[in-house]
């Protein structure tokens, strides 16, 4: 932590930092003058879209203008540009989730005067009894191909631990997006392993952002504004990974008075504060503690103590009309075991931040310099029981200088463009043999790359029911030495009248970072490694086909899509692996391939008092290794064949709720025993295995409810909730192993043993706002 504080302080203090952010900035708006040469007489509108009563920016608010085919969607600042106007008088249409729609008279006078507006819209979570719009298949205008935005008002009604709502919990319940295990908050997209989501909180990489038991993400939603979901082809401004993005934004803390909120549960506790900081500036801070340790050391000796806790922090100051300064800054740290009698000892944690500058150039030409500093650190220790003495330790120290910007010069394009620096300094170290990591100390080898990274994408309407988006990324990482190209594109065809949209898009993916686990350890061995002149970039083309339609008045929204995805030089352990501190560990990996393919159906019911959803997934994922499975293919652990999530949430009252959720997925991929035999009467029991997960556990399915009554009390808004989790007690297998038992005759009883870790769990929970 302190060494990460450090970088960042001198990072901040170096003038040759703030050159470089100003050259990338310089960089940007030539690189976009250069795309297009003609300038546009016509005049632009732009400006900010927040809420009302906080001043908190919204993120993919819709800015249309009546009468036209022209509009706009605010960024993750808040900012929108509609250019290409005419003289004359309009009336913008602004319309966000959860917020009522306003109208906005605006005159477009001269090109030298073009309006700036502050546009603010008041929440609609109870405005109005029969039209409660509650989630988003699609959301902001210029949202790509298979984005789903999910408004943090959805988050905070789905059933939850003890009322501790949970980002990634919910992405889970999307078609596409599957969890491996009910200790894993970790998303697999459409037949991708979570090193393959590209993780972002306020721009900051997080590489582990899920914490032991599943229940609980990196995020807490208090401290949450937007969060948006792209499964598919994802549009060029992202890179670096082959499946998915997560993008989080924070909020930027209250403009209008001091506010806070927090809750306290059986597991948990968490409180954010936010506020004005003289009238340019704001703040916002949320912490959260979980204290399992305390309850377990109360309840049994024998297990593991567990705890974790995270810190959020940002920072927004308007330096004028047209500049802002934003410091965002993320710590967490998750400890399992450690005590001196413990057989198992690990932990994990980021630390991050974010210093960005946006410049508003013109009405039409925004700008984004940030410099980011992130740590990753993972350890594990085994030292004595069943299984064989092994440490490993991992980590990632990123230092990166990003410049991004975007040209809204007329109606028909919206451009973009950046370029981005990142040095990685890695360490990643295995080894049975305990004495070495004690002569060595804290002095571990690092493994140094630079990555290099520019694009450009163009969002072009080429009629009014036709857009594109064309985009294509460069990479460049110098421990591979090759330049890398990375096509992208997106098309969408609204038909006029019903409403129906037809979209397809394609992508190429690098990803020049890779995370093994050893499979023969049923415990947390994740290990990064860099791409190397041995150890080539993973690659990645994946295919959408999607169709989407509102029907019965525009109550429900019903959506399919169909993919293909394609990846190489994938990585996994060799069955035979061996460790020792120093060695090659790159030795003991194999390449392979793999291929994921399938259909995703969405219905969602968007308007009344009972809202919600329903998603189906039928999906297959393979991967195939030369030297694993006699080279057969085989499925990964989190291949599901169907999965489904039912959410459903009823307003009983103007104060009273419930939500439900279901589950139900295939039974996950298991390498298991098939047989046992001997070669003699003398002989141990020997056991005969399946291919490699050649063997399905039963299928999981669960019920989850929530009831929540919101009051007021003492002048705070209050929230109580009761939660159950596996409501029907459903004894859901989360490993199955062969147990043998003497009977008192001599015999041997032989029998499959399942393991259950939760069963139905009531929790009540707490939160406040004031």
């Amino acid at each position: 932590m302190n060494s990460c504080l450090d970088v960042c302080q001198r990072m901040v203090r170096c003038k040759v930092v703030l050159r470089a952010m100003q050259c990338c900035a310089v960089w940007v708006a030539m690189l976009l003058t250069c795309v297009c040469a003609r300038a546009t007489a016509q005049g632009s509108v732009s400006g900010t879209v927040q809420e009302k009563g906080t001043g908190e920016v919204i993120v993919g608010a819709n800015v249309l203008v009546q009468g036209t085919r022209l509009g706009a969607a605010t960024n993750r600042y808040g900012h929108f540009s509609v250019a290409g106007l005419d003289t004359g008088s309009y009336v913008l249409r602004v319309s966000a989730i959860g917020y009522t729609t306003r109208l906005v008279p605006v005159h477009i006078g001269a090109a030298d005067a073009a309006p700036r507006l502050r546009i603010e819209l008041e929440s609609a979570a109870v405005q109005q009894k029969e039209v409660l719009v509650e989630a988003e298949r699609r959301g902001a205008a210029d949202a790509p191909a298979s984005a789903i935005d999910m408004p943090v008002a959805q988050i905070l009604r789905l059933p939850s631990l003890g009322g501790e709502a949970d980002v990634f919990r919910a992405l889970q319940l999307l078609p596409g997006v599957k969890a491996v295990s009910e200790i894993s908050s970790g998303l697999y997209v459409r037949g991708g392993s979570p090193d393959q989501n590209l993780v972002l909180l306020d721009r900051m990489i997080l590489y582990n952002p899920s914490h032991l038991a599943g229940f609980l993400s990196t995020f807490n939603a208090d401290a949450v504004n937007h969060v948006r979901l792209i499964k598919g082809a994802l549009p060029a401004e992202y890179g670096g990974r082959l499946s998915s993005v997560v993008d989080v934004t924070m909020r930027e803390g209250s403009q209008e008075r001091f506010r806070g909120a927090g809750g306290v549960s059986m597991i948990d506790a968490r409180l954010t504060l936010e506020g004005p900081a003289g009238a340019d500036a704001t703040w916002m801070v949320s912490g959260r503690r979980v204290y399992l340790d305390a309850l377990v050391g109360l309840m049994s000796n024998e297990a593991l103590p567990y705890y974790f806790y995270d810190l959020l922090a940002k920072t927004n100051v308007r330096l004028g009309e047209r500049d802002r300064v934003y410091f965002s800054g993320f710590f967490g740290r998750d400890v399992l075991g450690g005590g001196s009698d413990e057989d198992f000892e690990s932990s994990w944690g980021n630390s991050a931040g974010n210093l960005r500058w946006t410049h508003l150039v013109s009405n039409t030409l925004f700008t984004d310099v940030s410099a980011v500093v992130s740590d990753y650190r993972f350890s594990t220790e085994v030292r004595e029981g069943e299984e064989e003495p092994f440490k490993a330790v991992s980590g990632i120290l990123d230092m990166a200088l990003r410049g991004e910007a975007e040209w809204t010069p007329g109606g028909a394009h919206v451009f973009k463009a950046g370029i981005e620096a990142t040095r990685h300094a890695f360490t990643s170290e295995a080894t049975t043999v305990f004495d070495d990591f004690t002569r060595l100390g804290d002095r571990l080898p690092r493994r140094v790359g630079t990555e290099l990274s520019l694009y450009a994408q163009d969002t072009w309407t080429l009629t009014p029911a036709l857009r594109g988006d064309l985009g294509a990324r460069l990479f460049y990482f110098d421990r591979d030495g090759v330049v890398r190209a990375e096509p992208r594109l997106s098309l969408e065809y609204a038909f006029e009248g019903d409403g129906t949209r037809l979209s397809a898009a394609v992508m190429g993916a690098n990803q020049f970072l890779h995370l093994v686990s050893r499979n023969d350890l049923a415990l947390p061995t994740d290990m990064w490694f860099p791409t190397t002149h041995s150890i080539r970039p993973a690659w990645g083309m994946q295919y959408v086909l999607g169709a989407a339609r509102p029907v019965y008045g525009g109550m429900f929204d019903v959506s399919i899509e169909l993919y293909y995805k394609s990846m190489d030089n994938l990585l996994e352990f060799r069955d035979d692996a061996r460790f020792s501190l120093l060695a090659p560990i790159e030795d003991e990996l194999t390449a392979g391939s793999g291929e994921a393919y399938g259909m995703e159906l969405f219905v969602q019911k968007k308007l009344g008092d009972l809202t919600g959803w329903i998603g189906y997934t039928l999906a297959w994922t393979e991967r195939t290794f030369p030297d694993l499975n006699d080279g057969e293919p085989f499925p990964p652990r989190y291949d599901r064949r169907h999965d489904i999530s039912v959410v459903a949430n009823y307003r009983l009252a103007e104060s009273w709720e419930f939500t439900a959720t279901w589950v139900y997925g295939t039974g996950q991929a298991f390498t298991f025993p098939v047989a046992i035999y001997s070669l003699g009467s003398y002989d141990y029991v020997r056991f005969l295995y399946s291919s490699r997960n050649g063997y399905r556990l039963p299928a999981y399915h669960r019920l989850d409810l929530n009831f929540s009554h919101v009051f007021t009390w003492l002048g705070w808004n209050w929230k109580a909730s009761f939660n159950v989790y596996n409501a029907y007690n459903r004894m859901n297998p989360f490993s199955q192993s062969i147990e043998r038992e003497y009977n008192g005759d001599g015999s041997i009883t032989t029998r499959v043993k399942q393991q259950t870790l939760f069963p139905i769990l009531p929790t009540l929970g707490i939160s406040f706002e004031f």
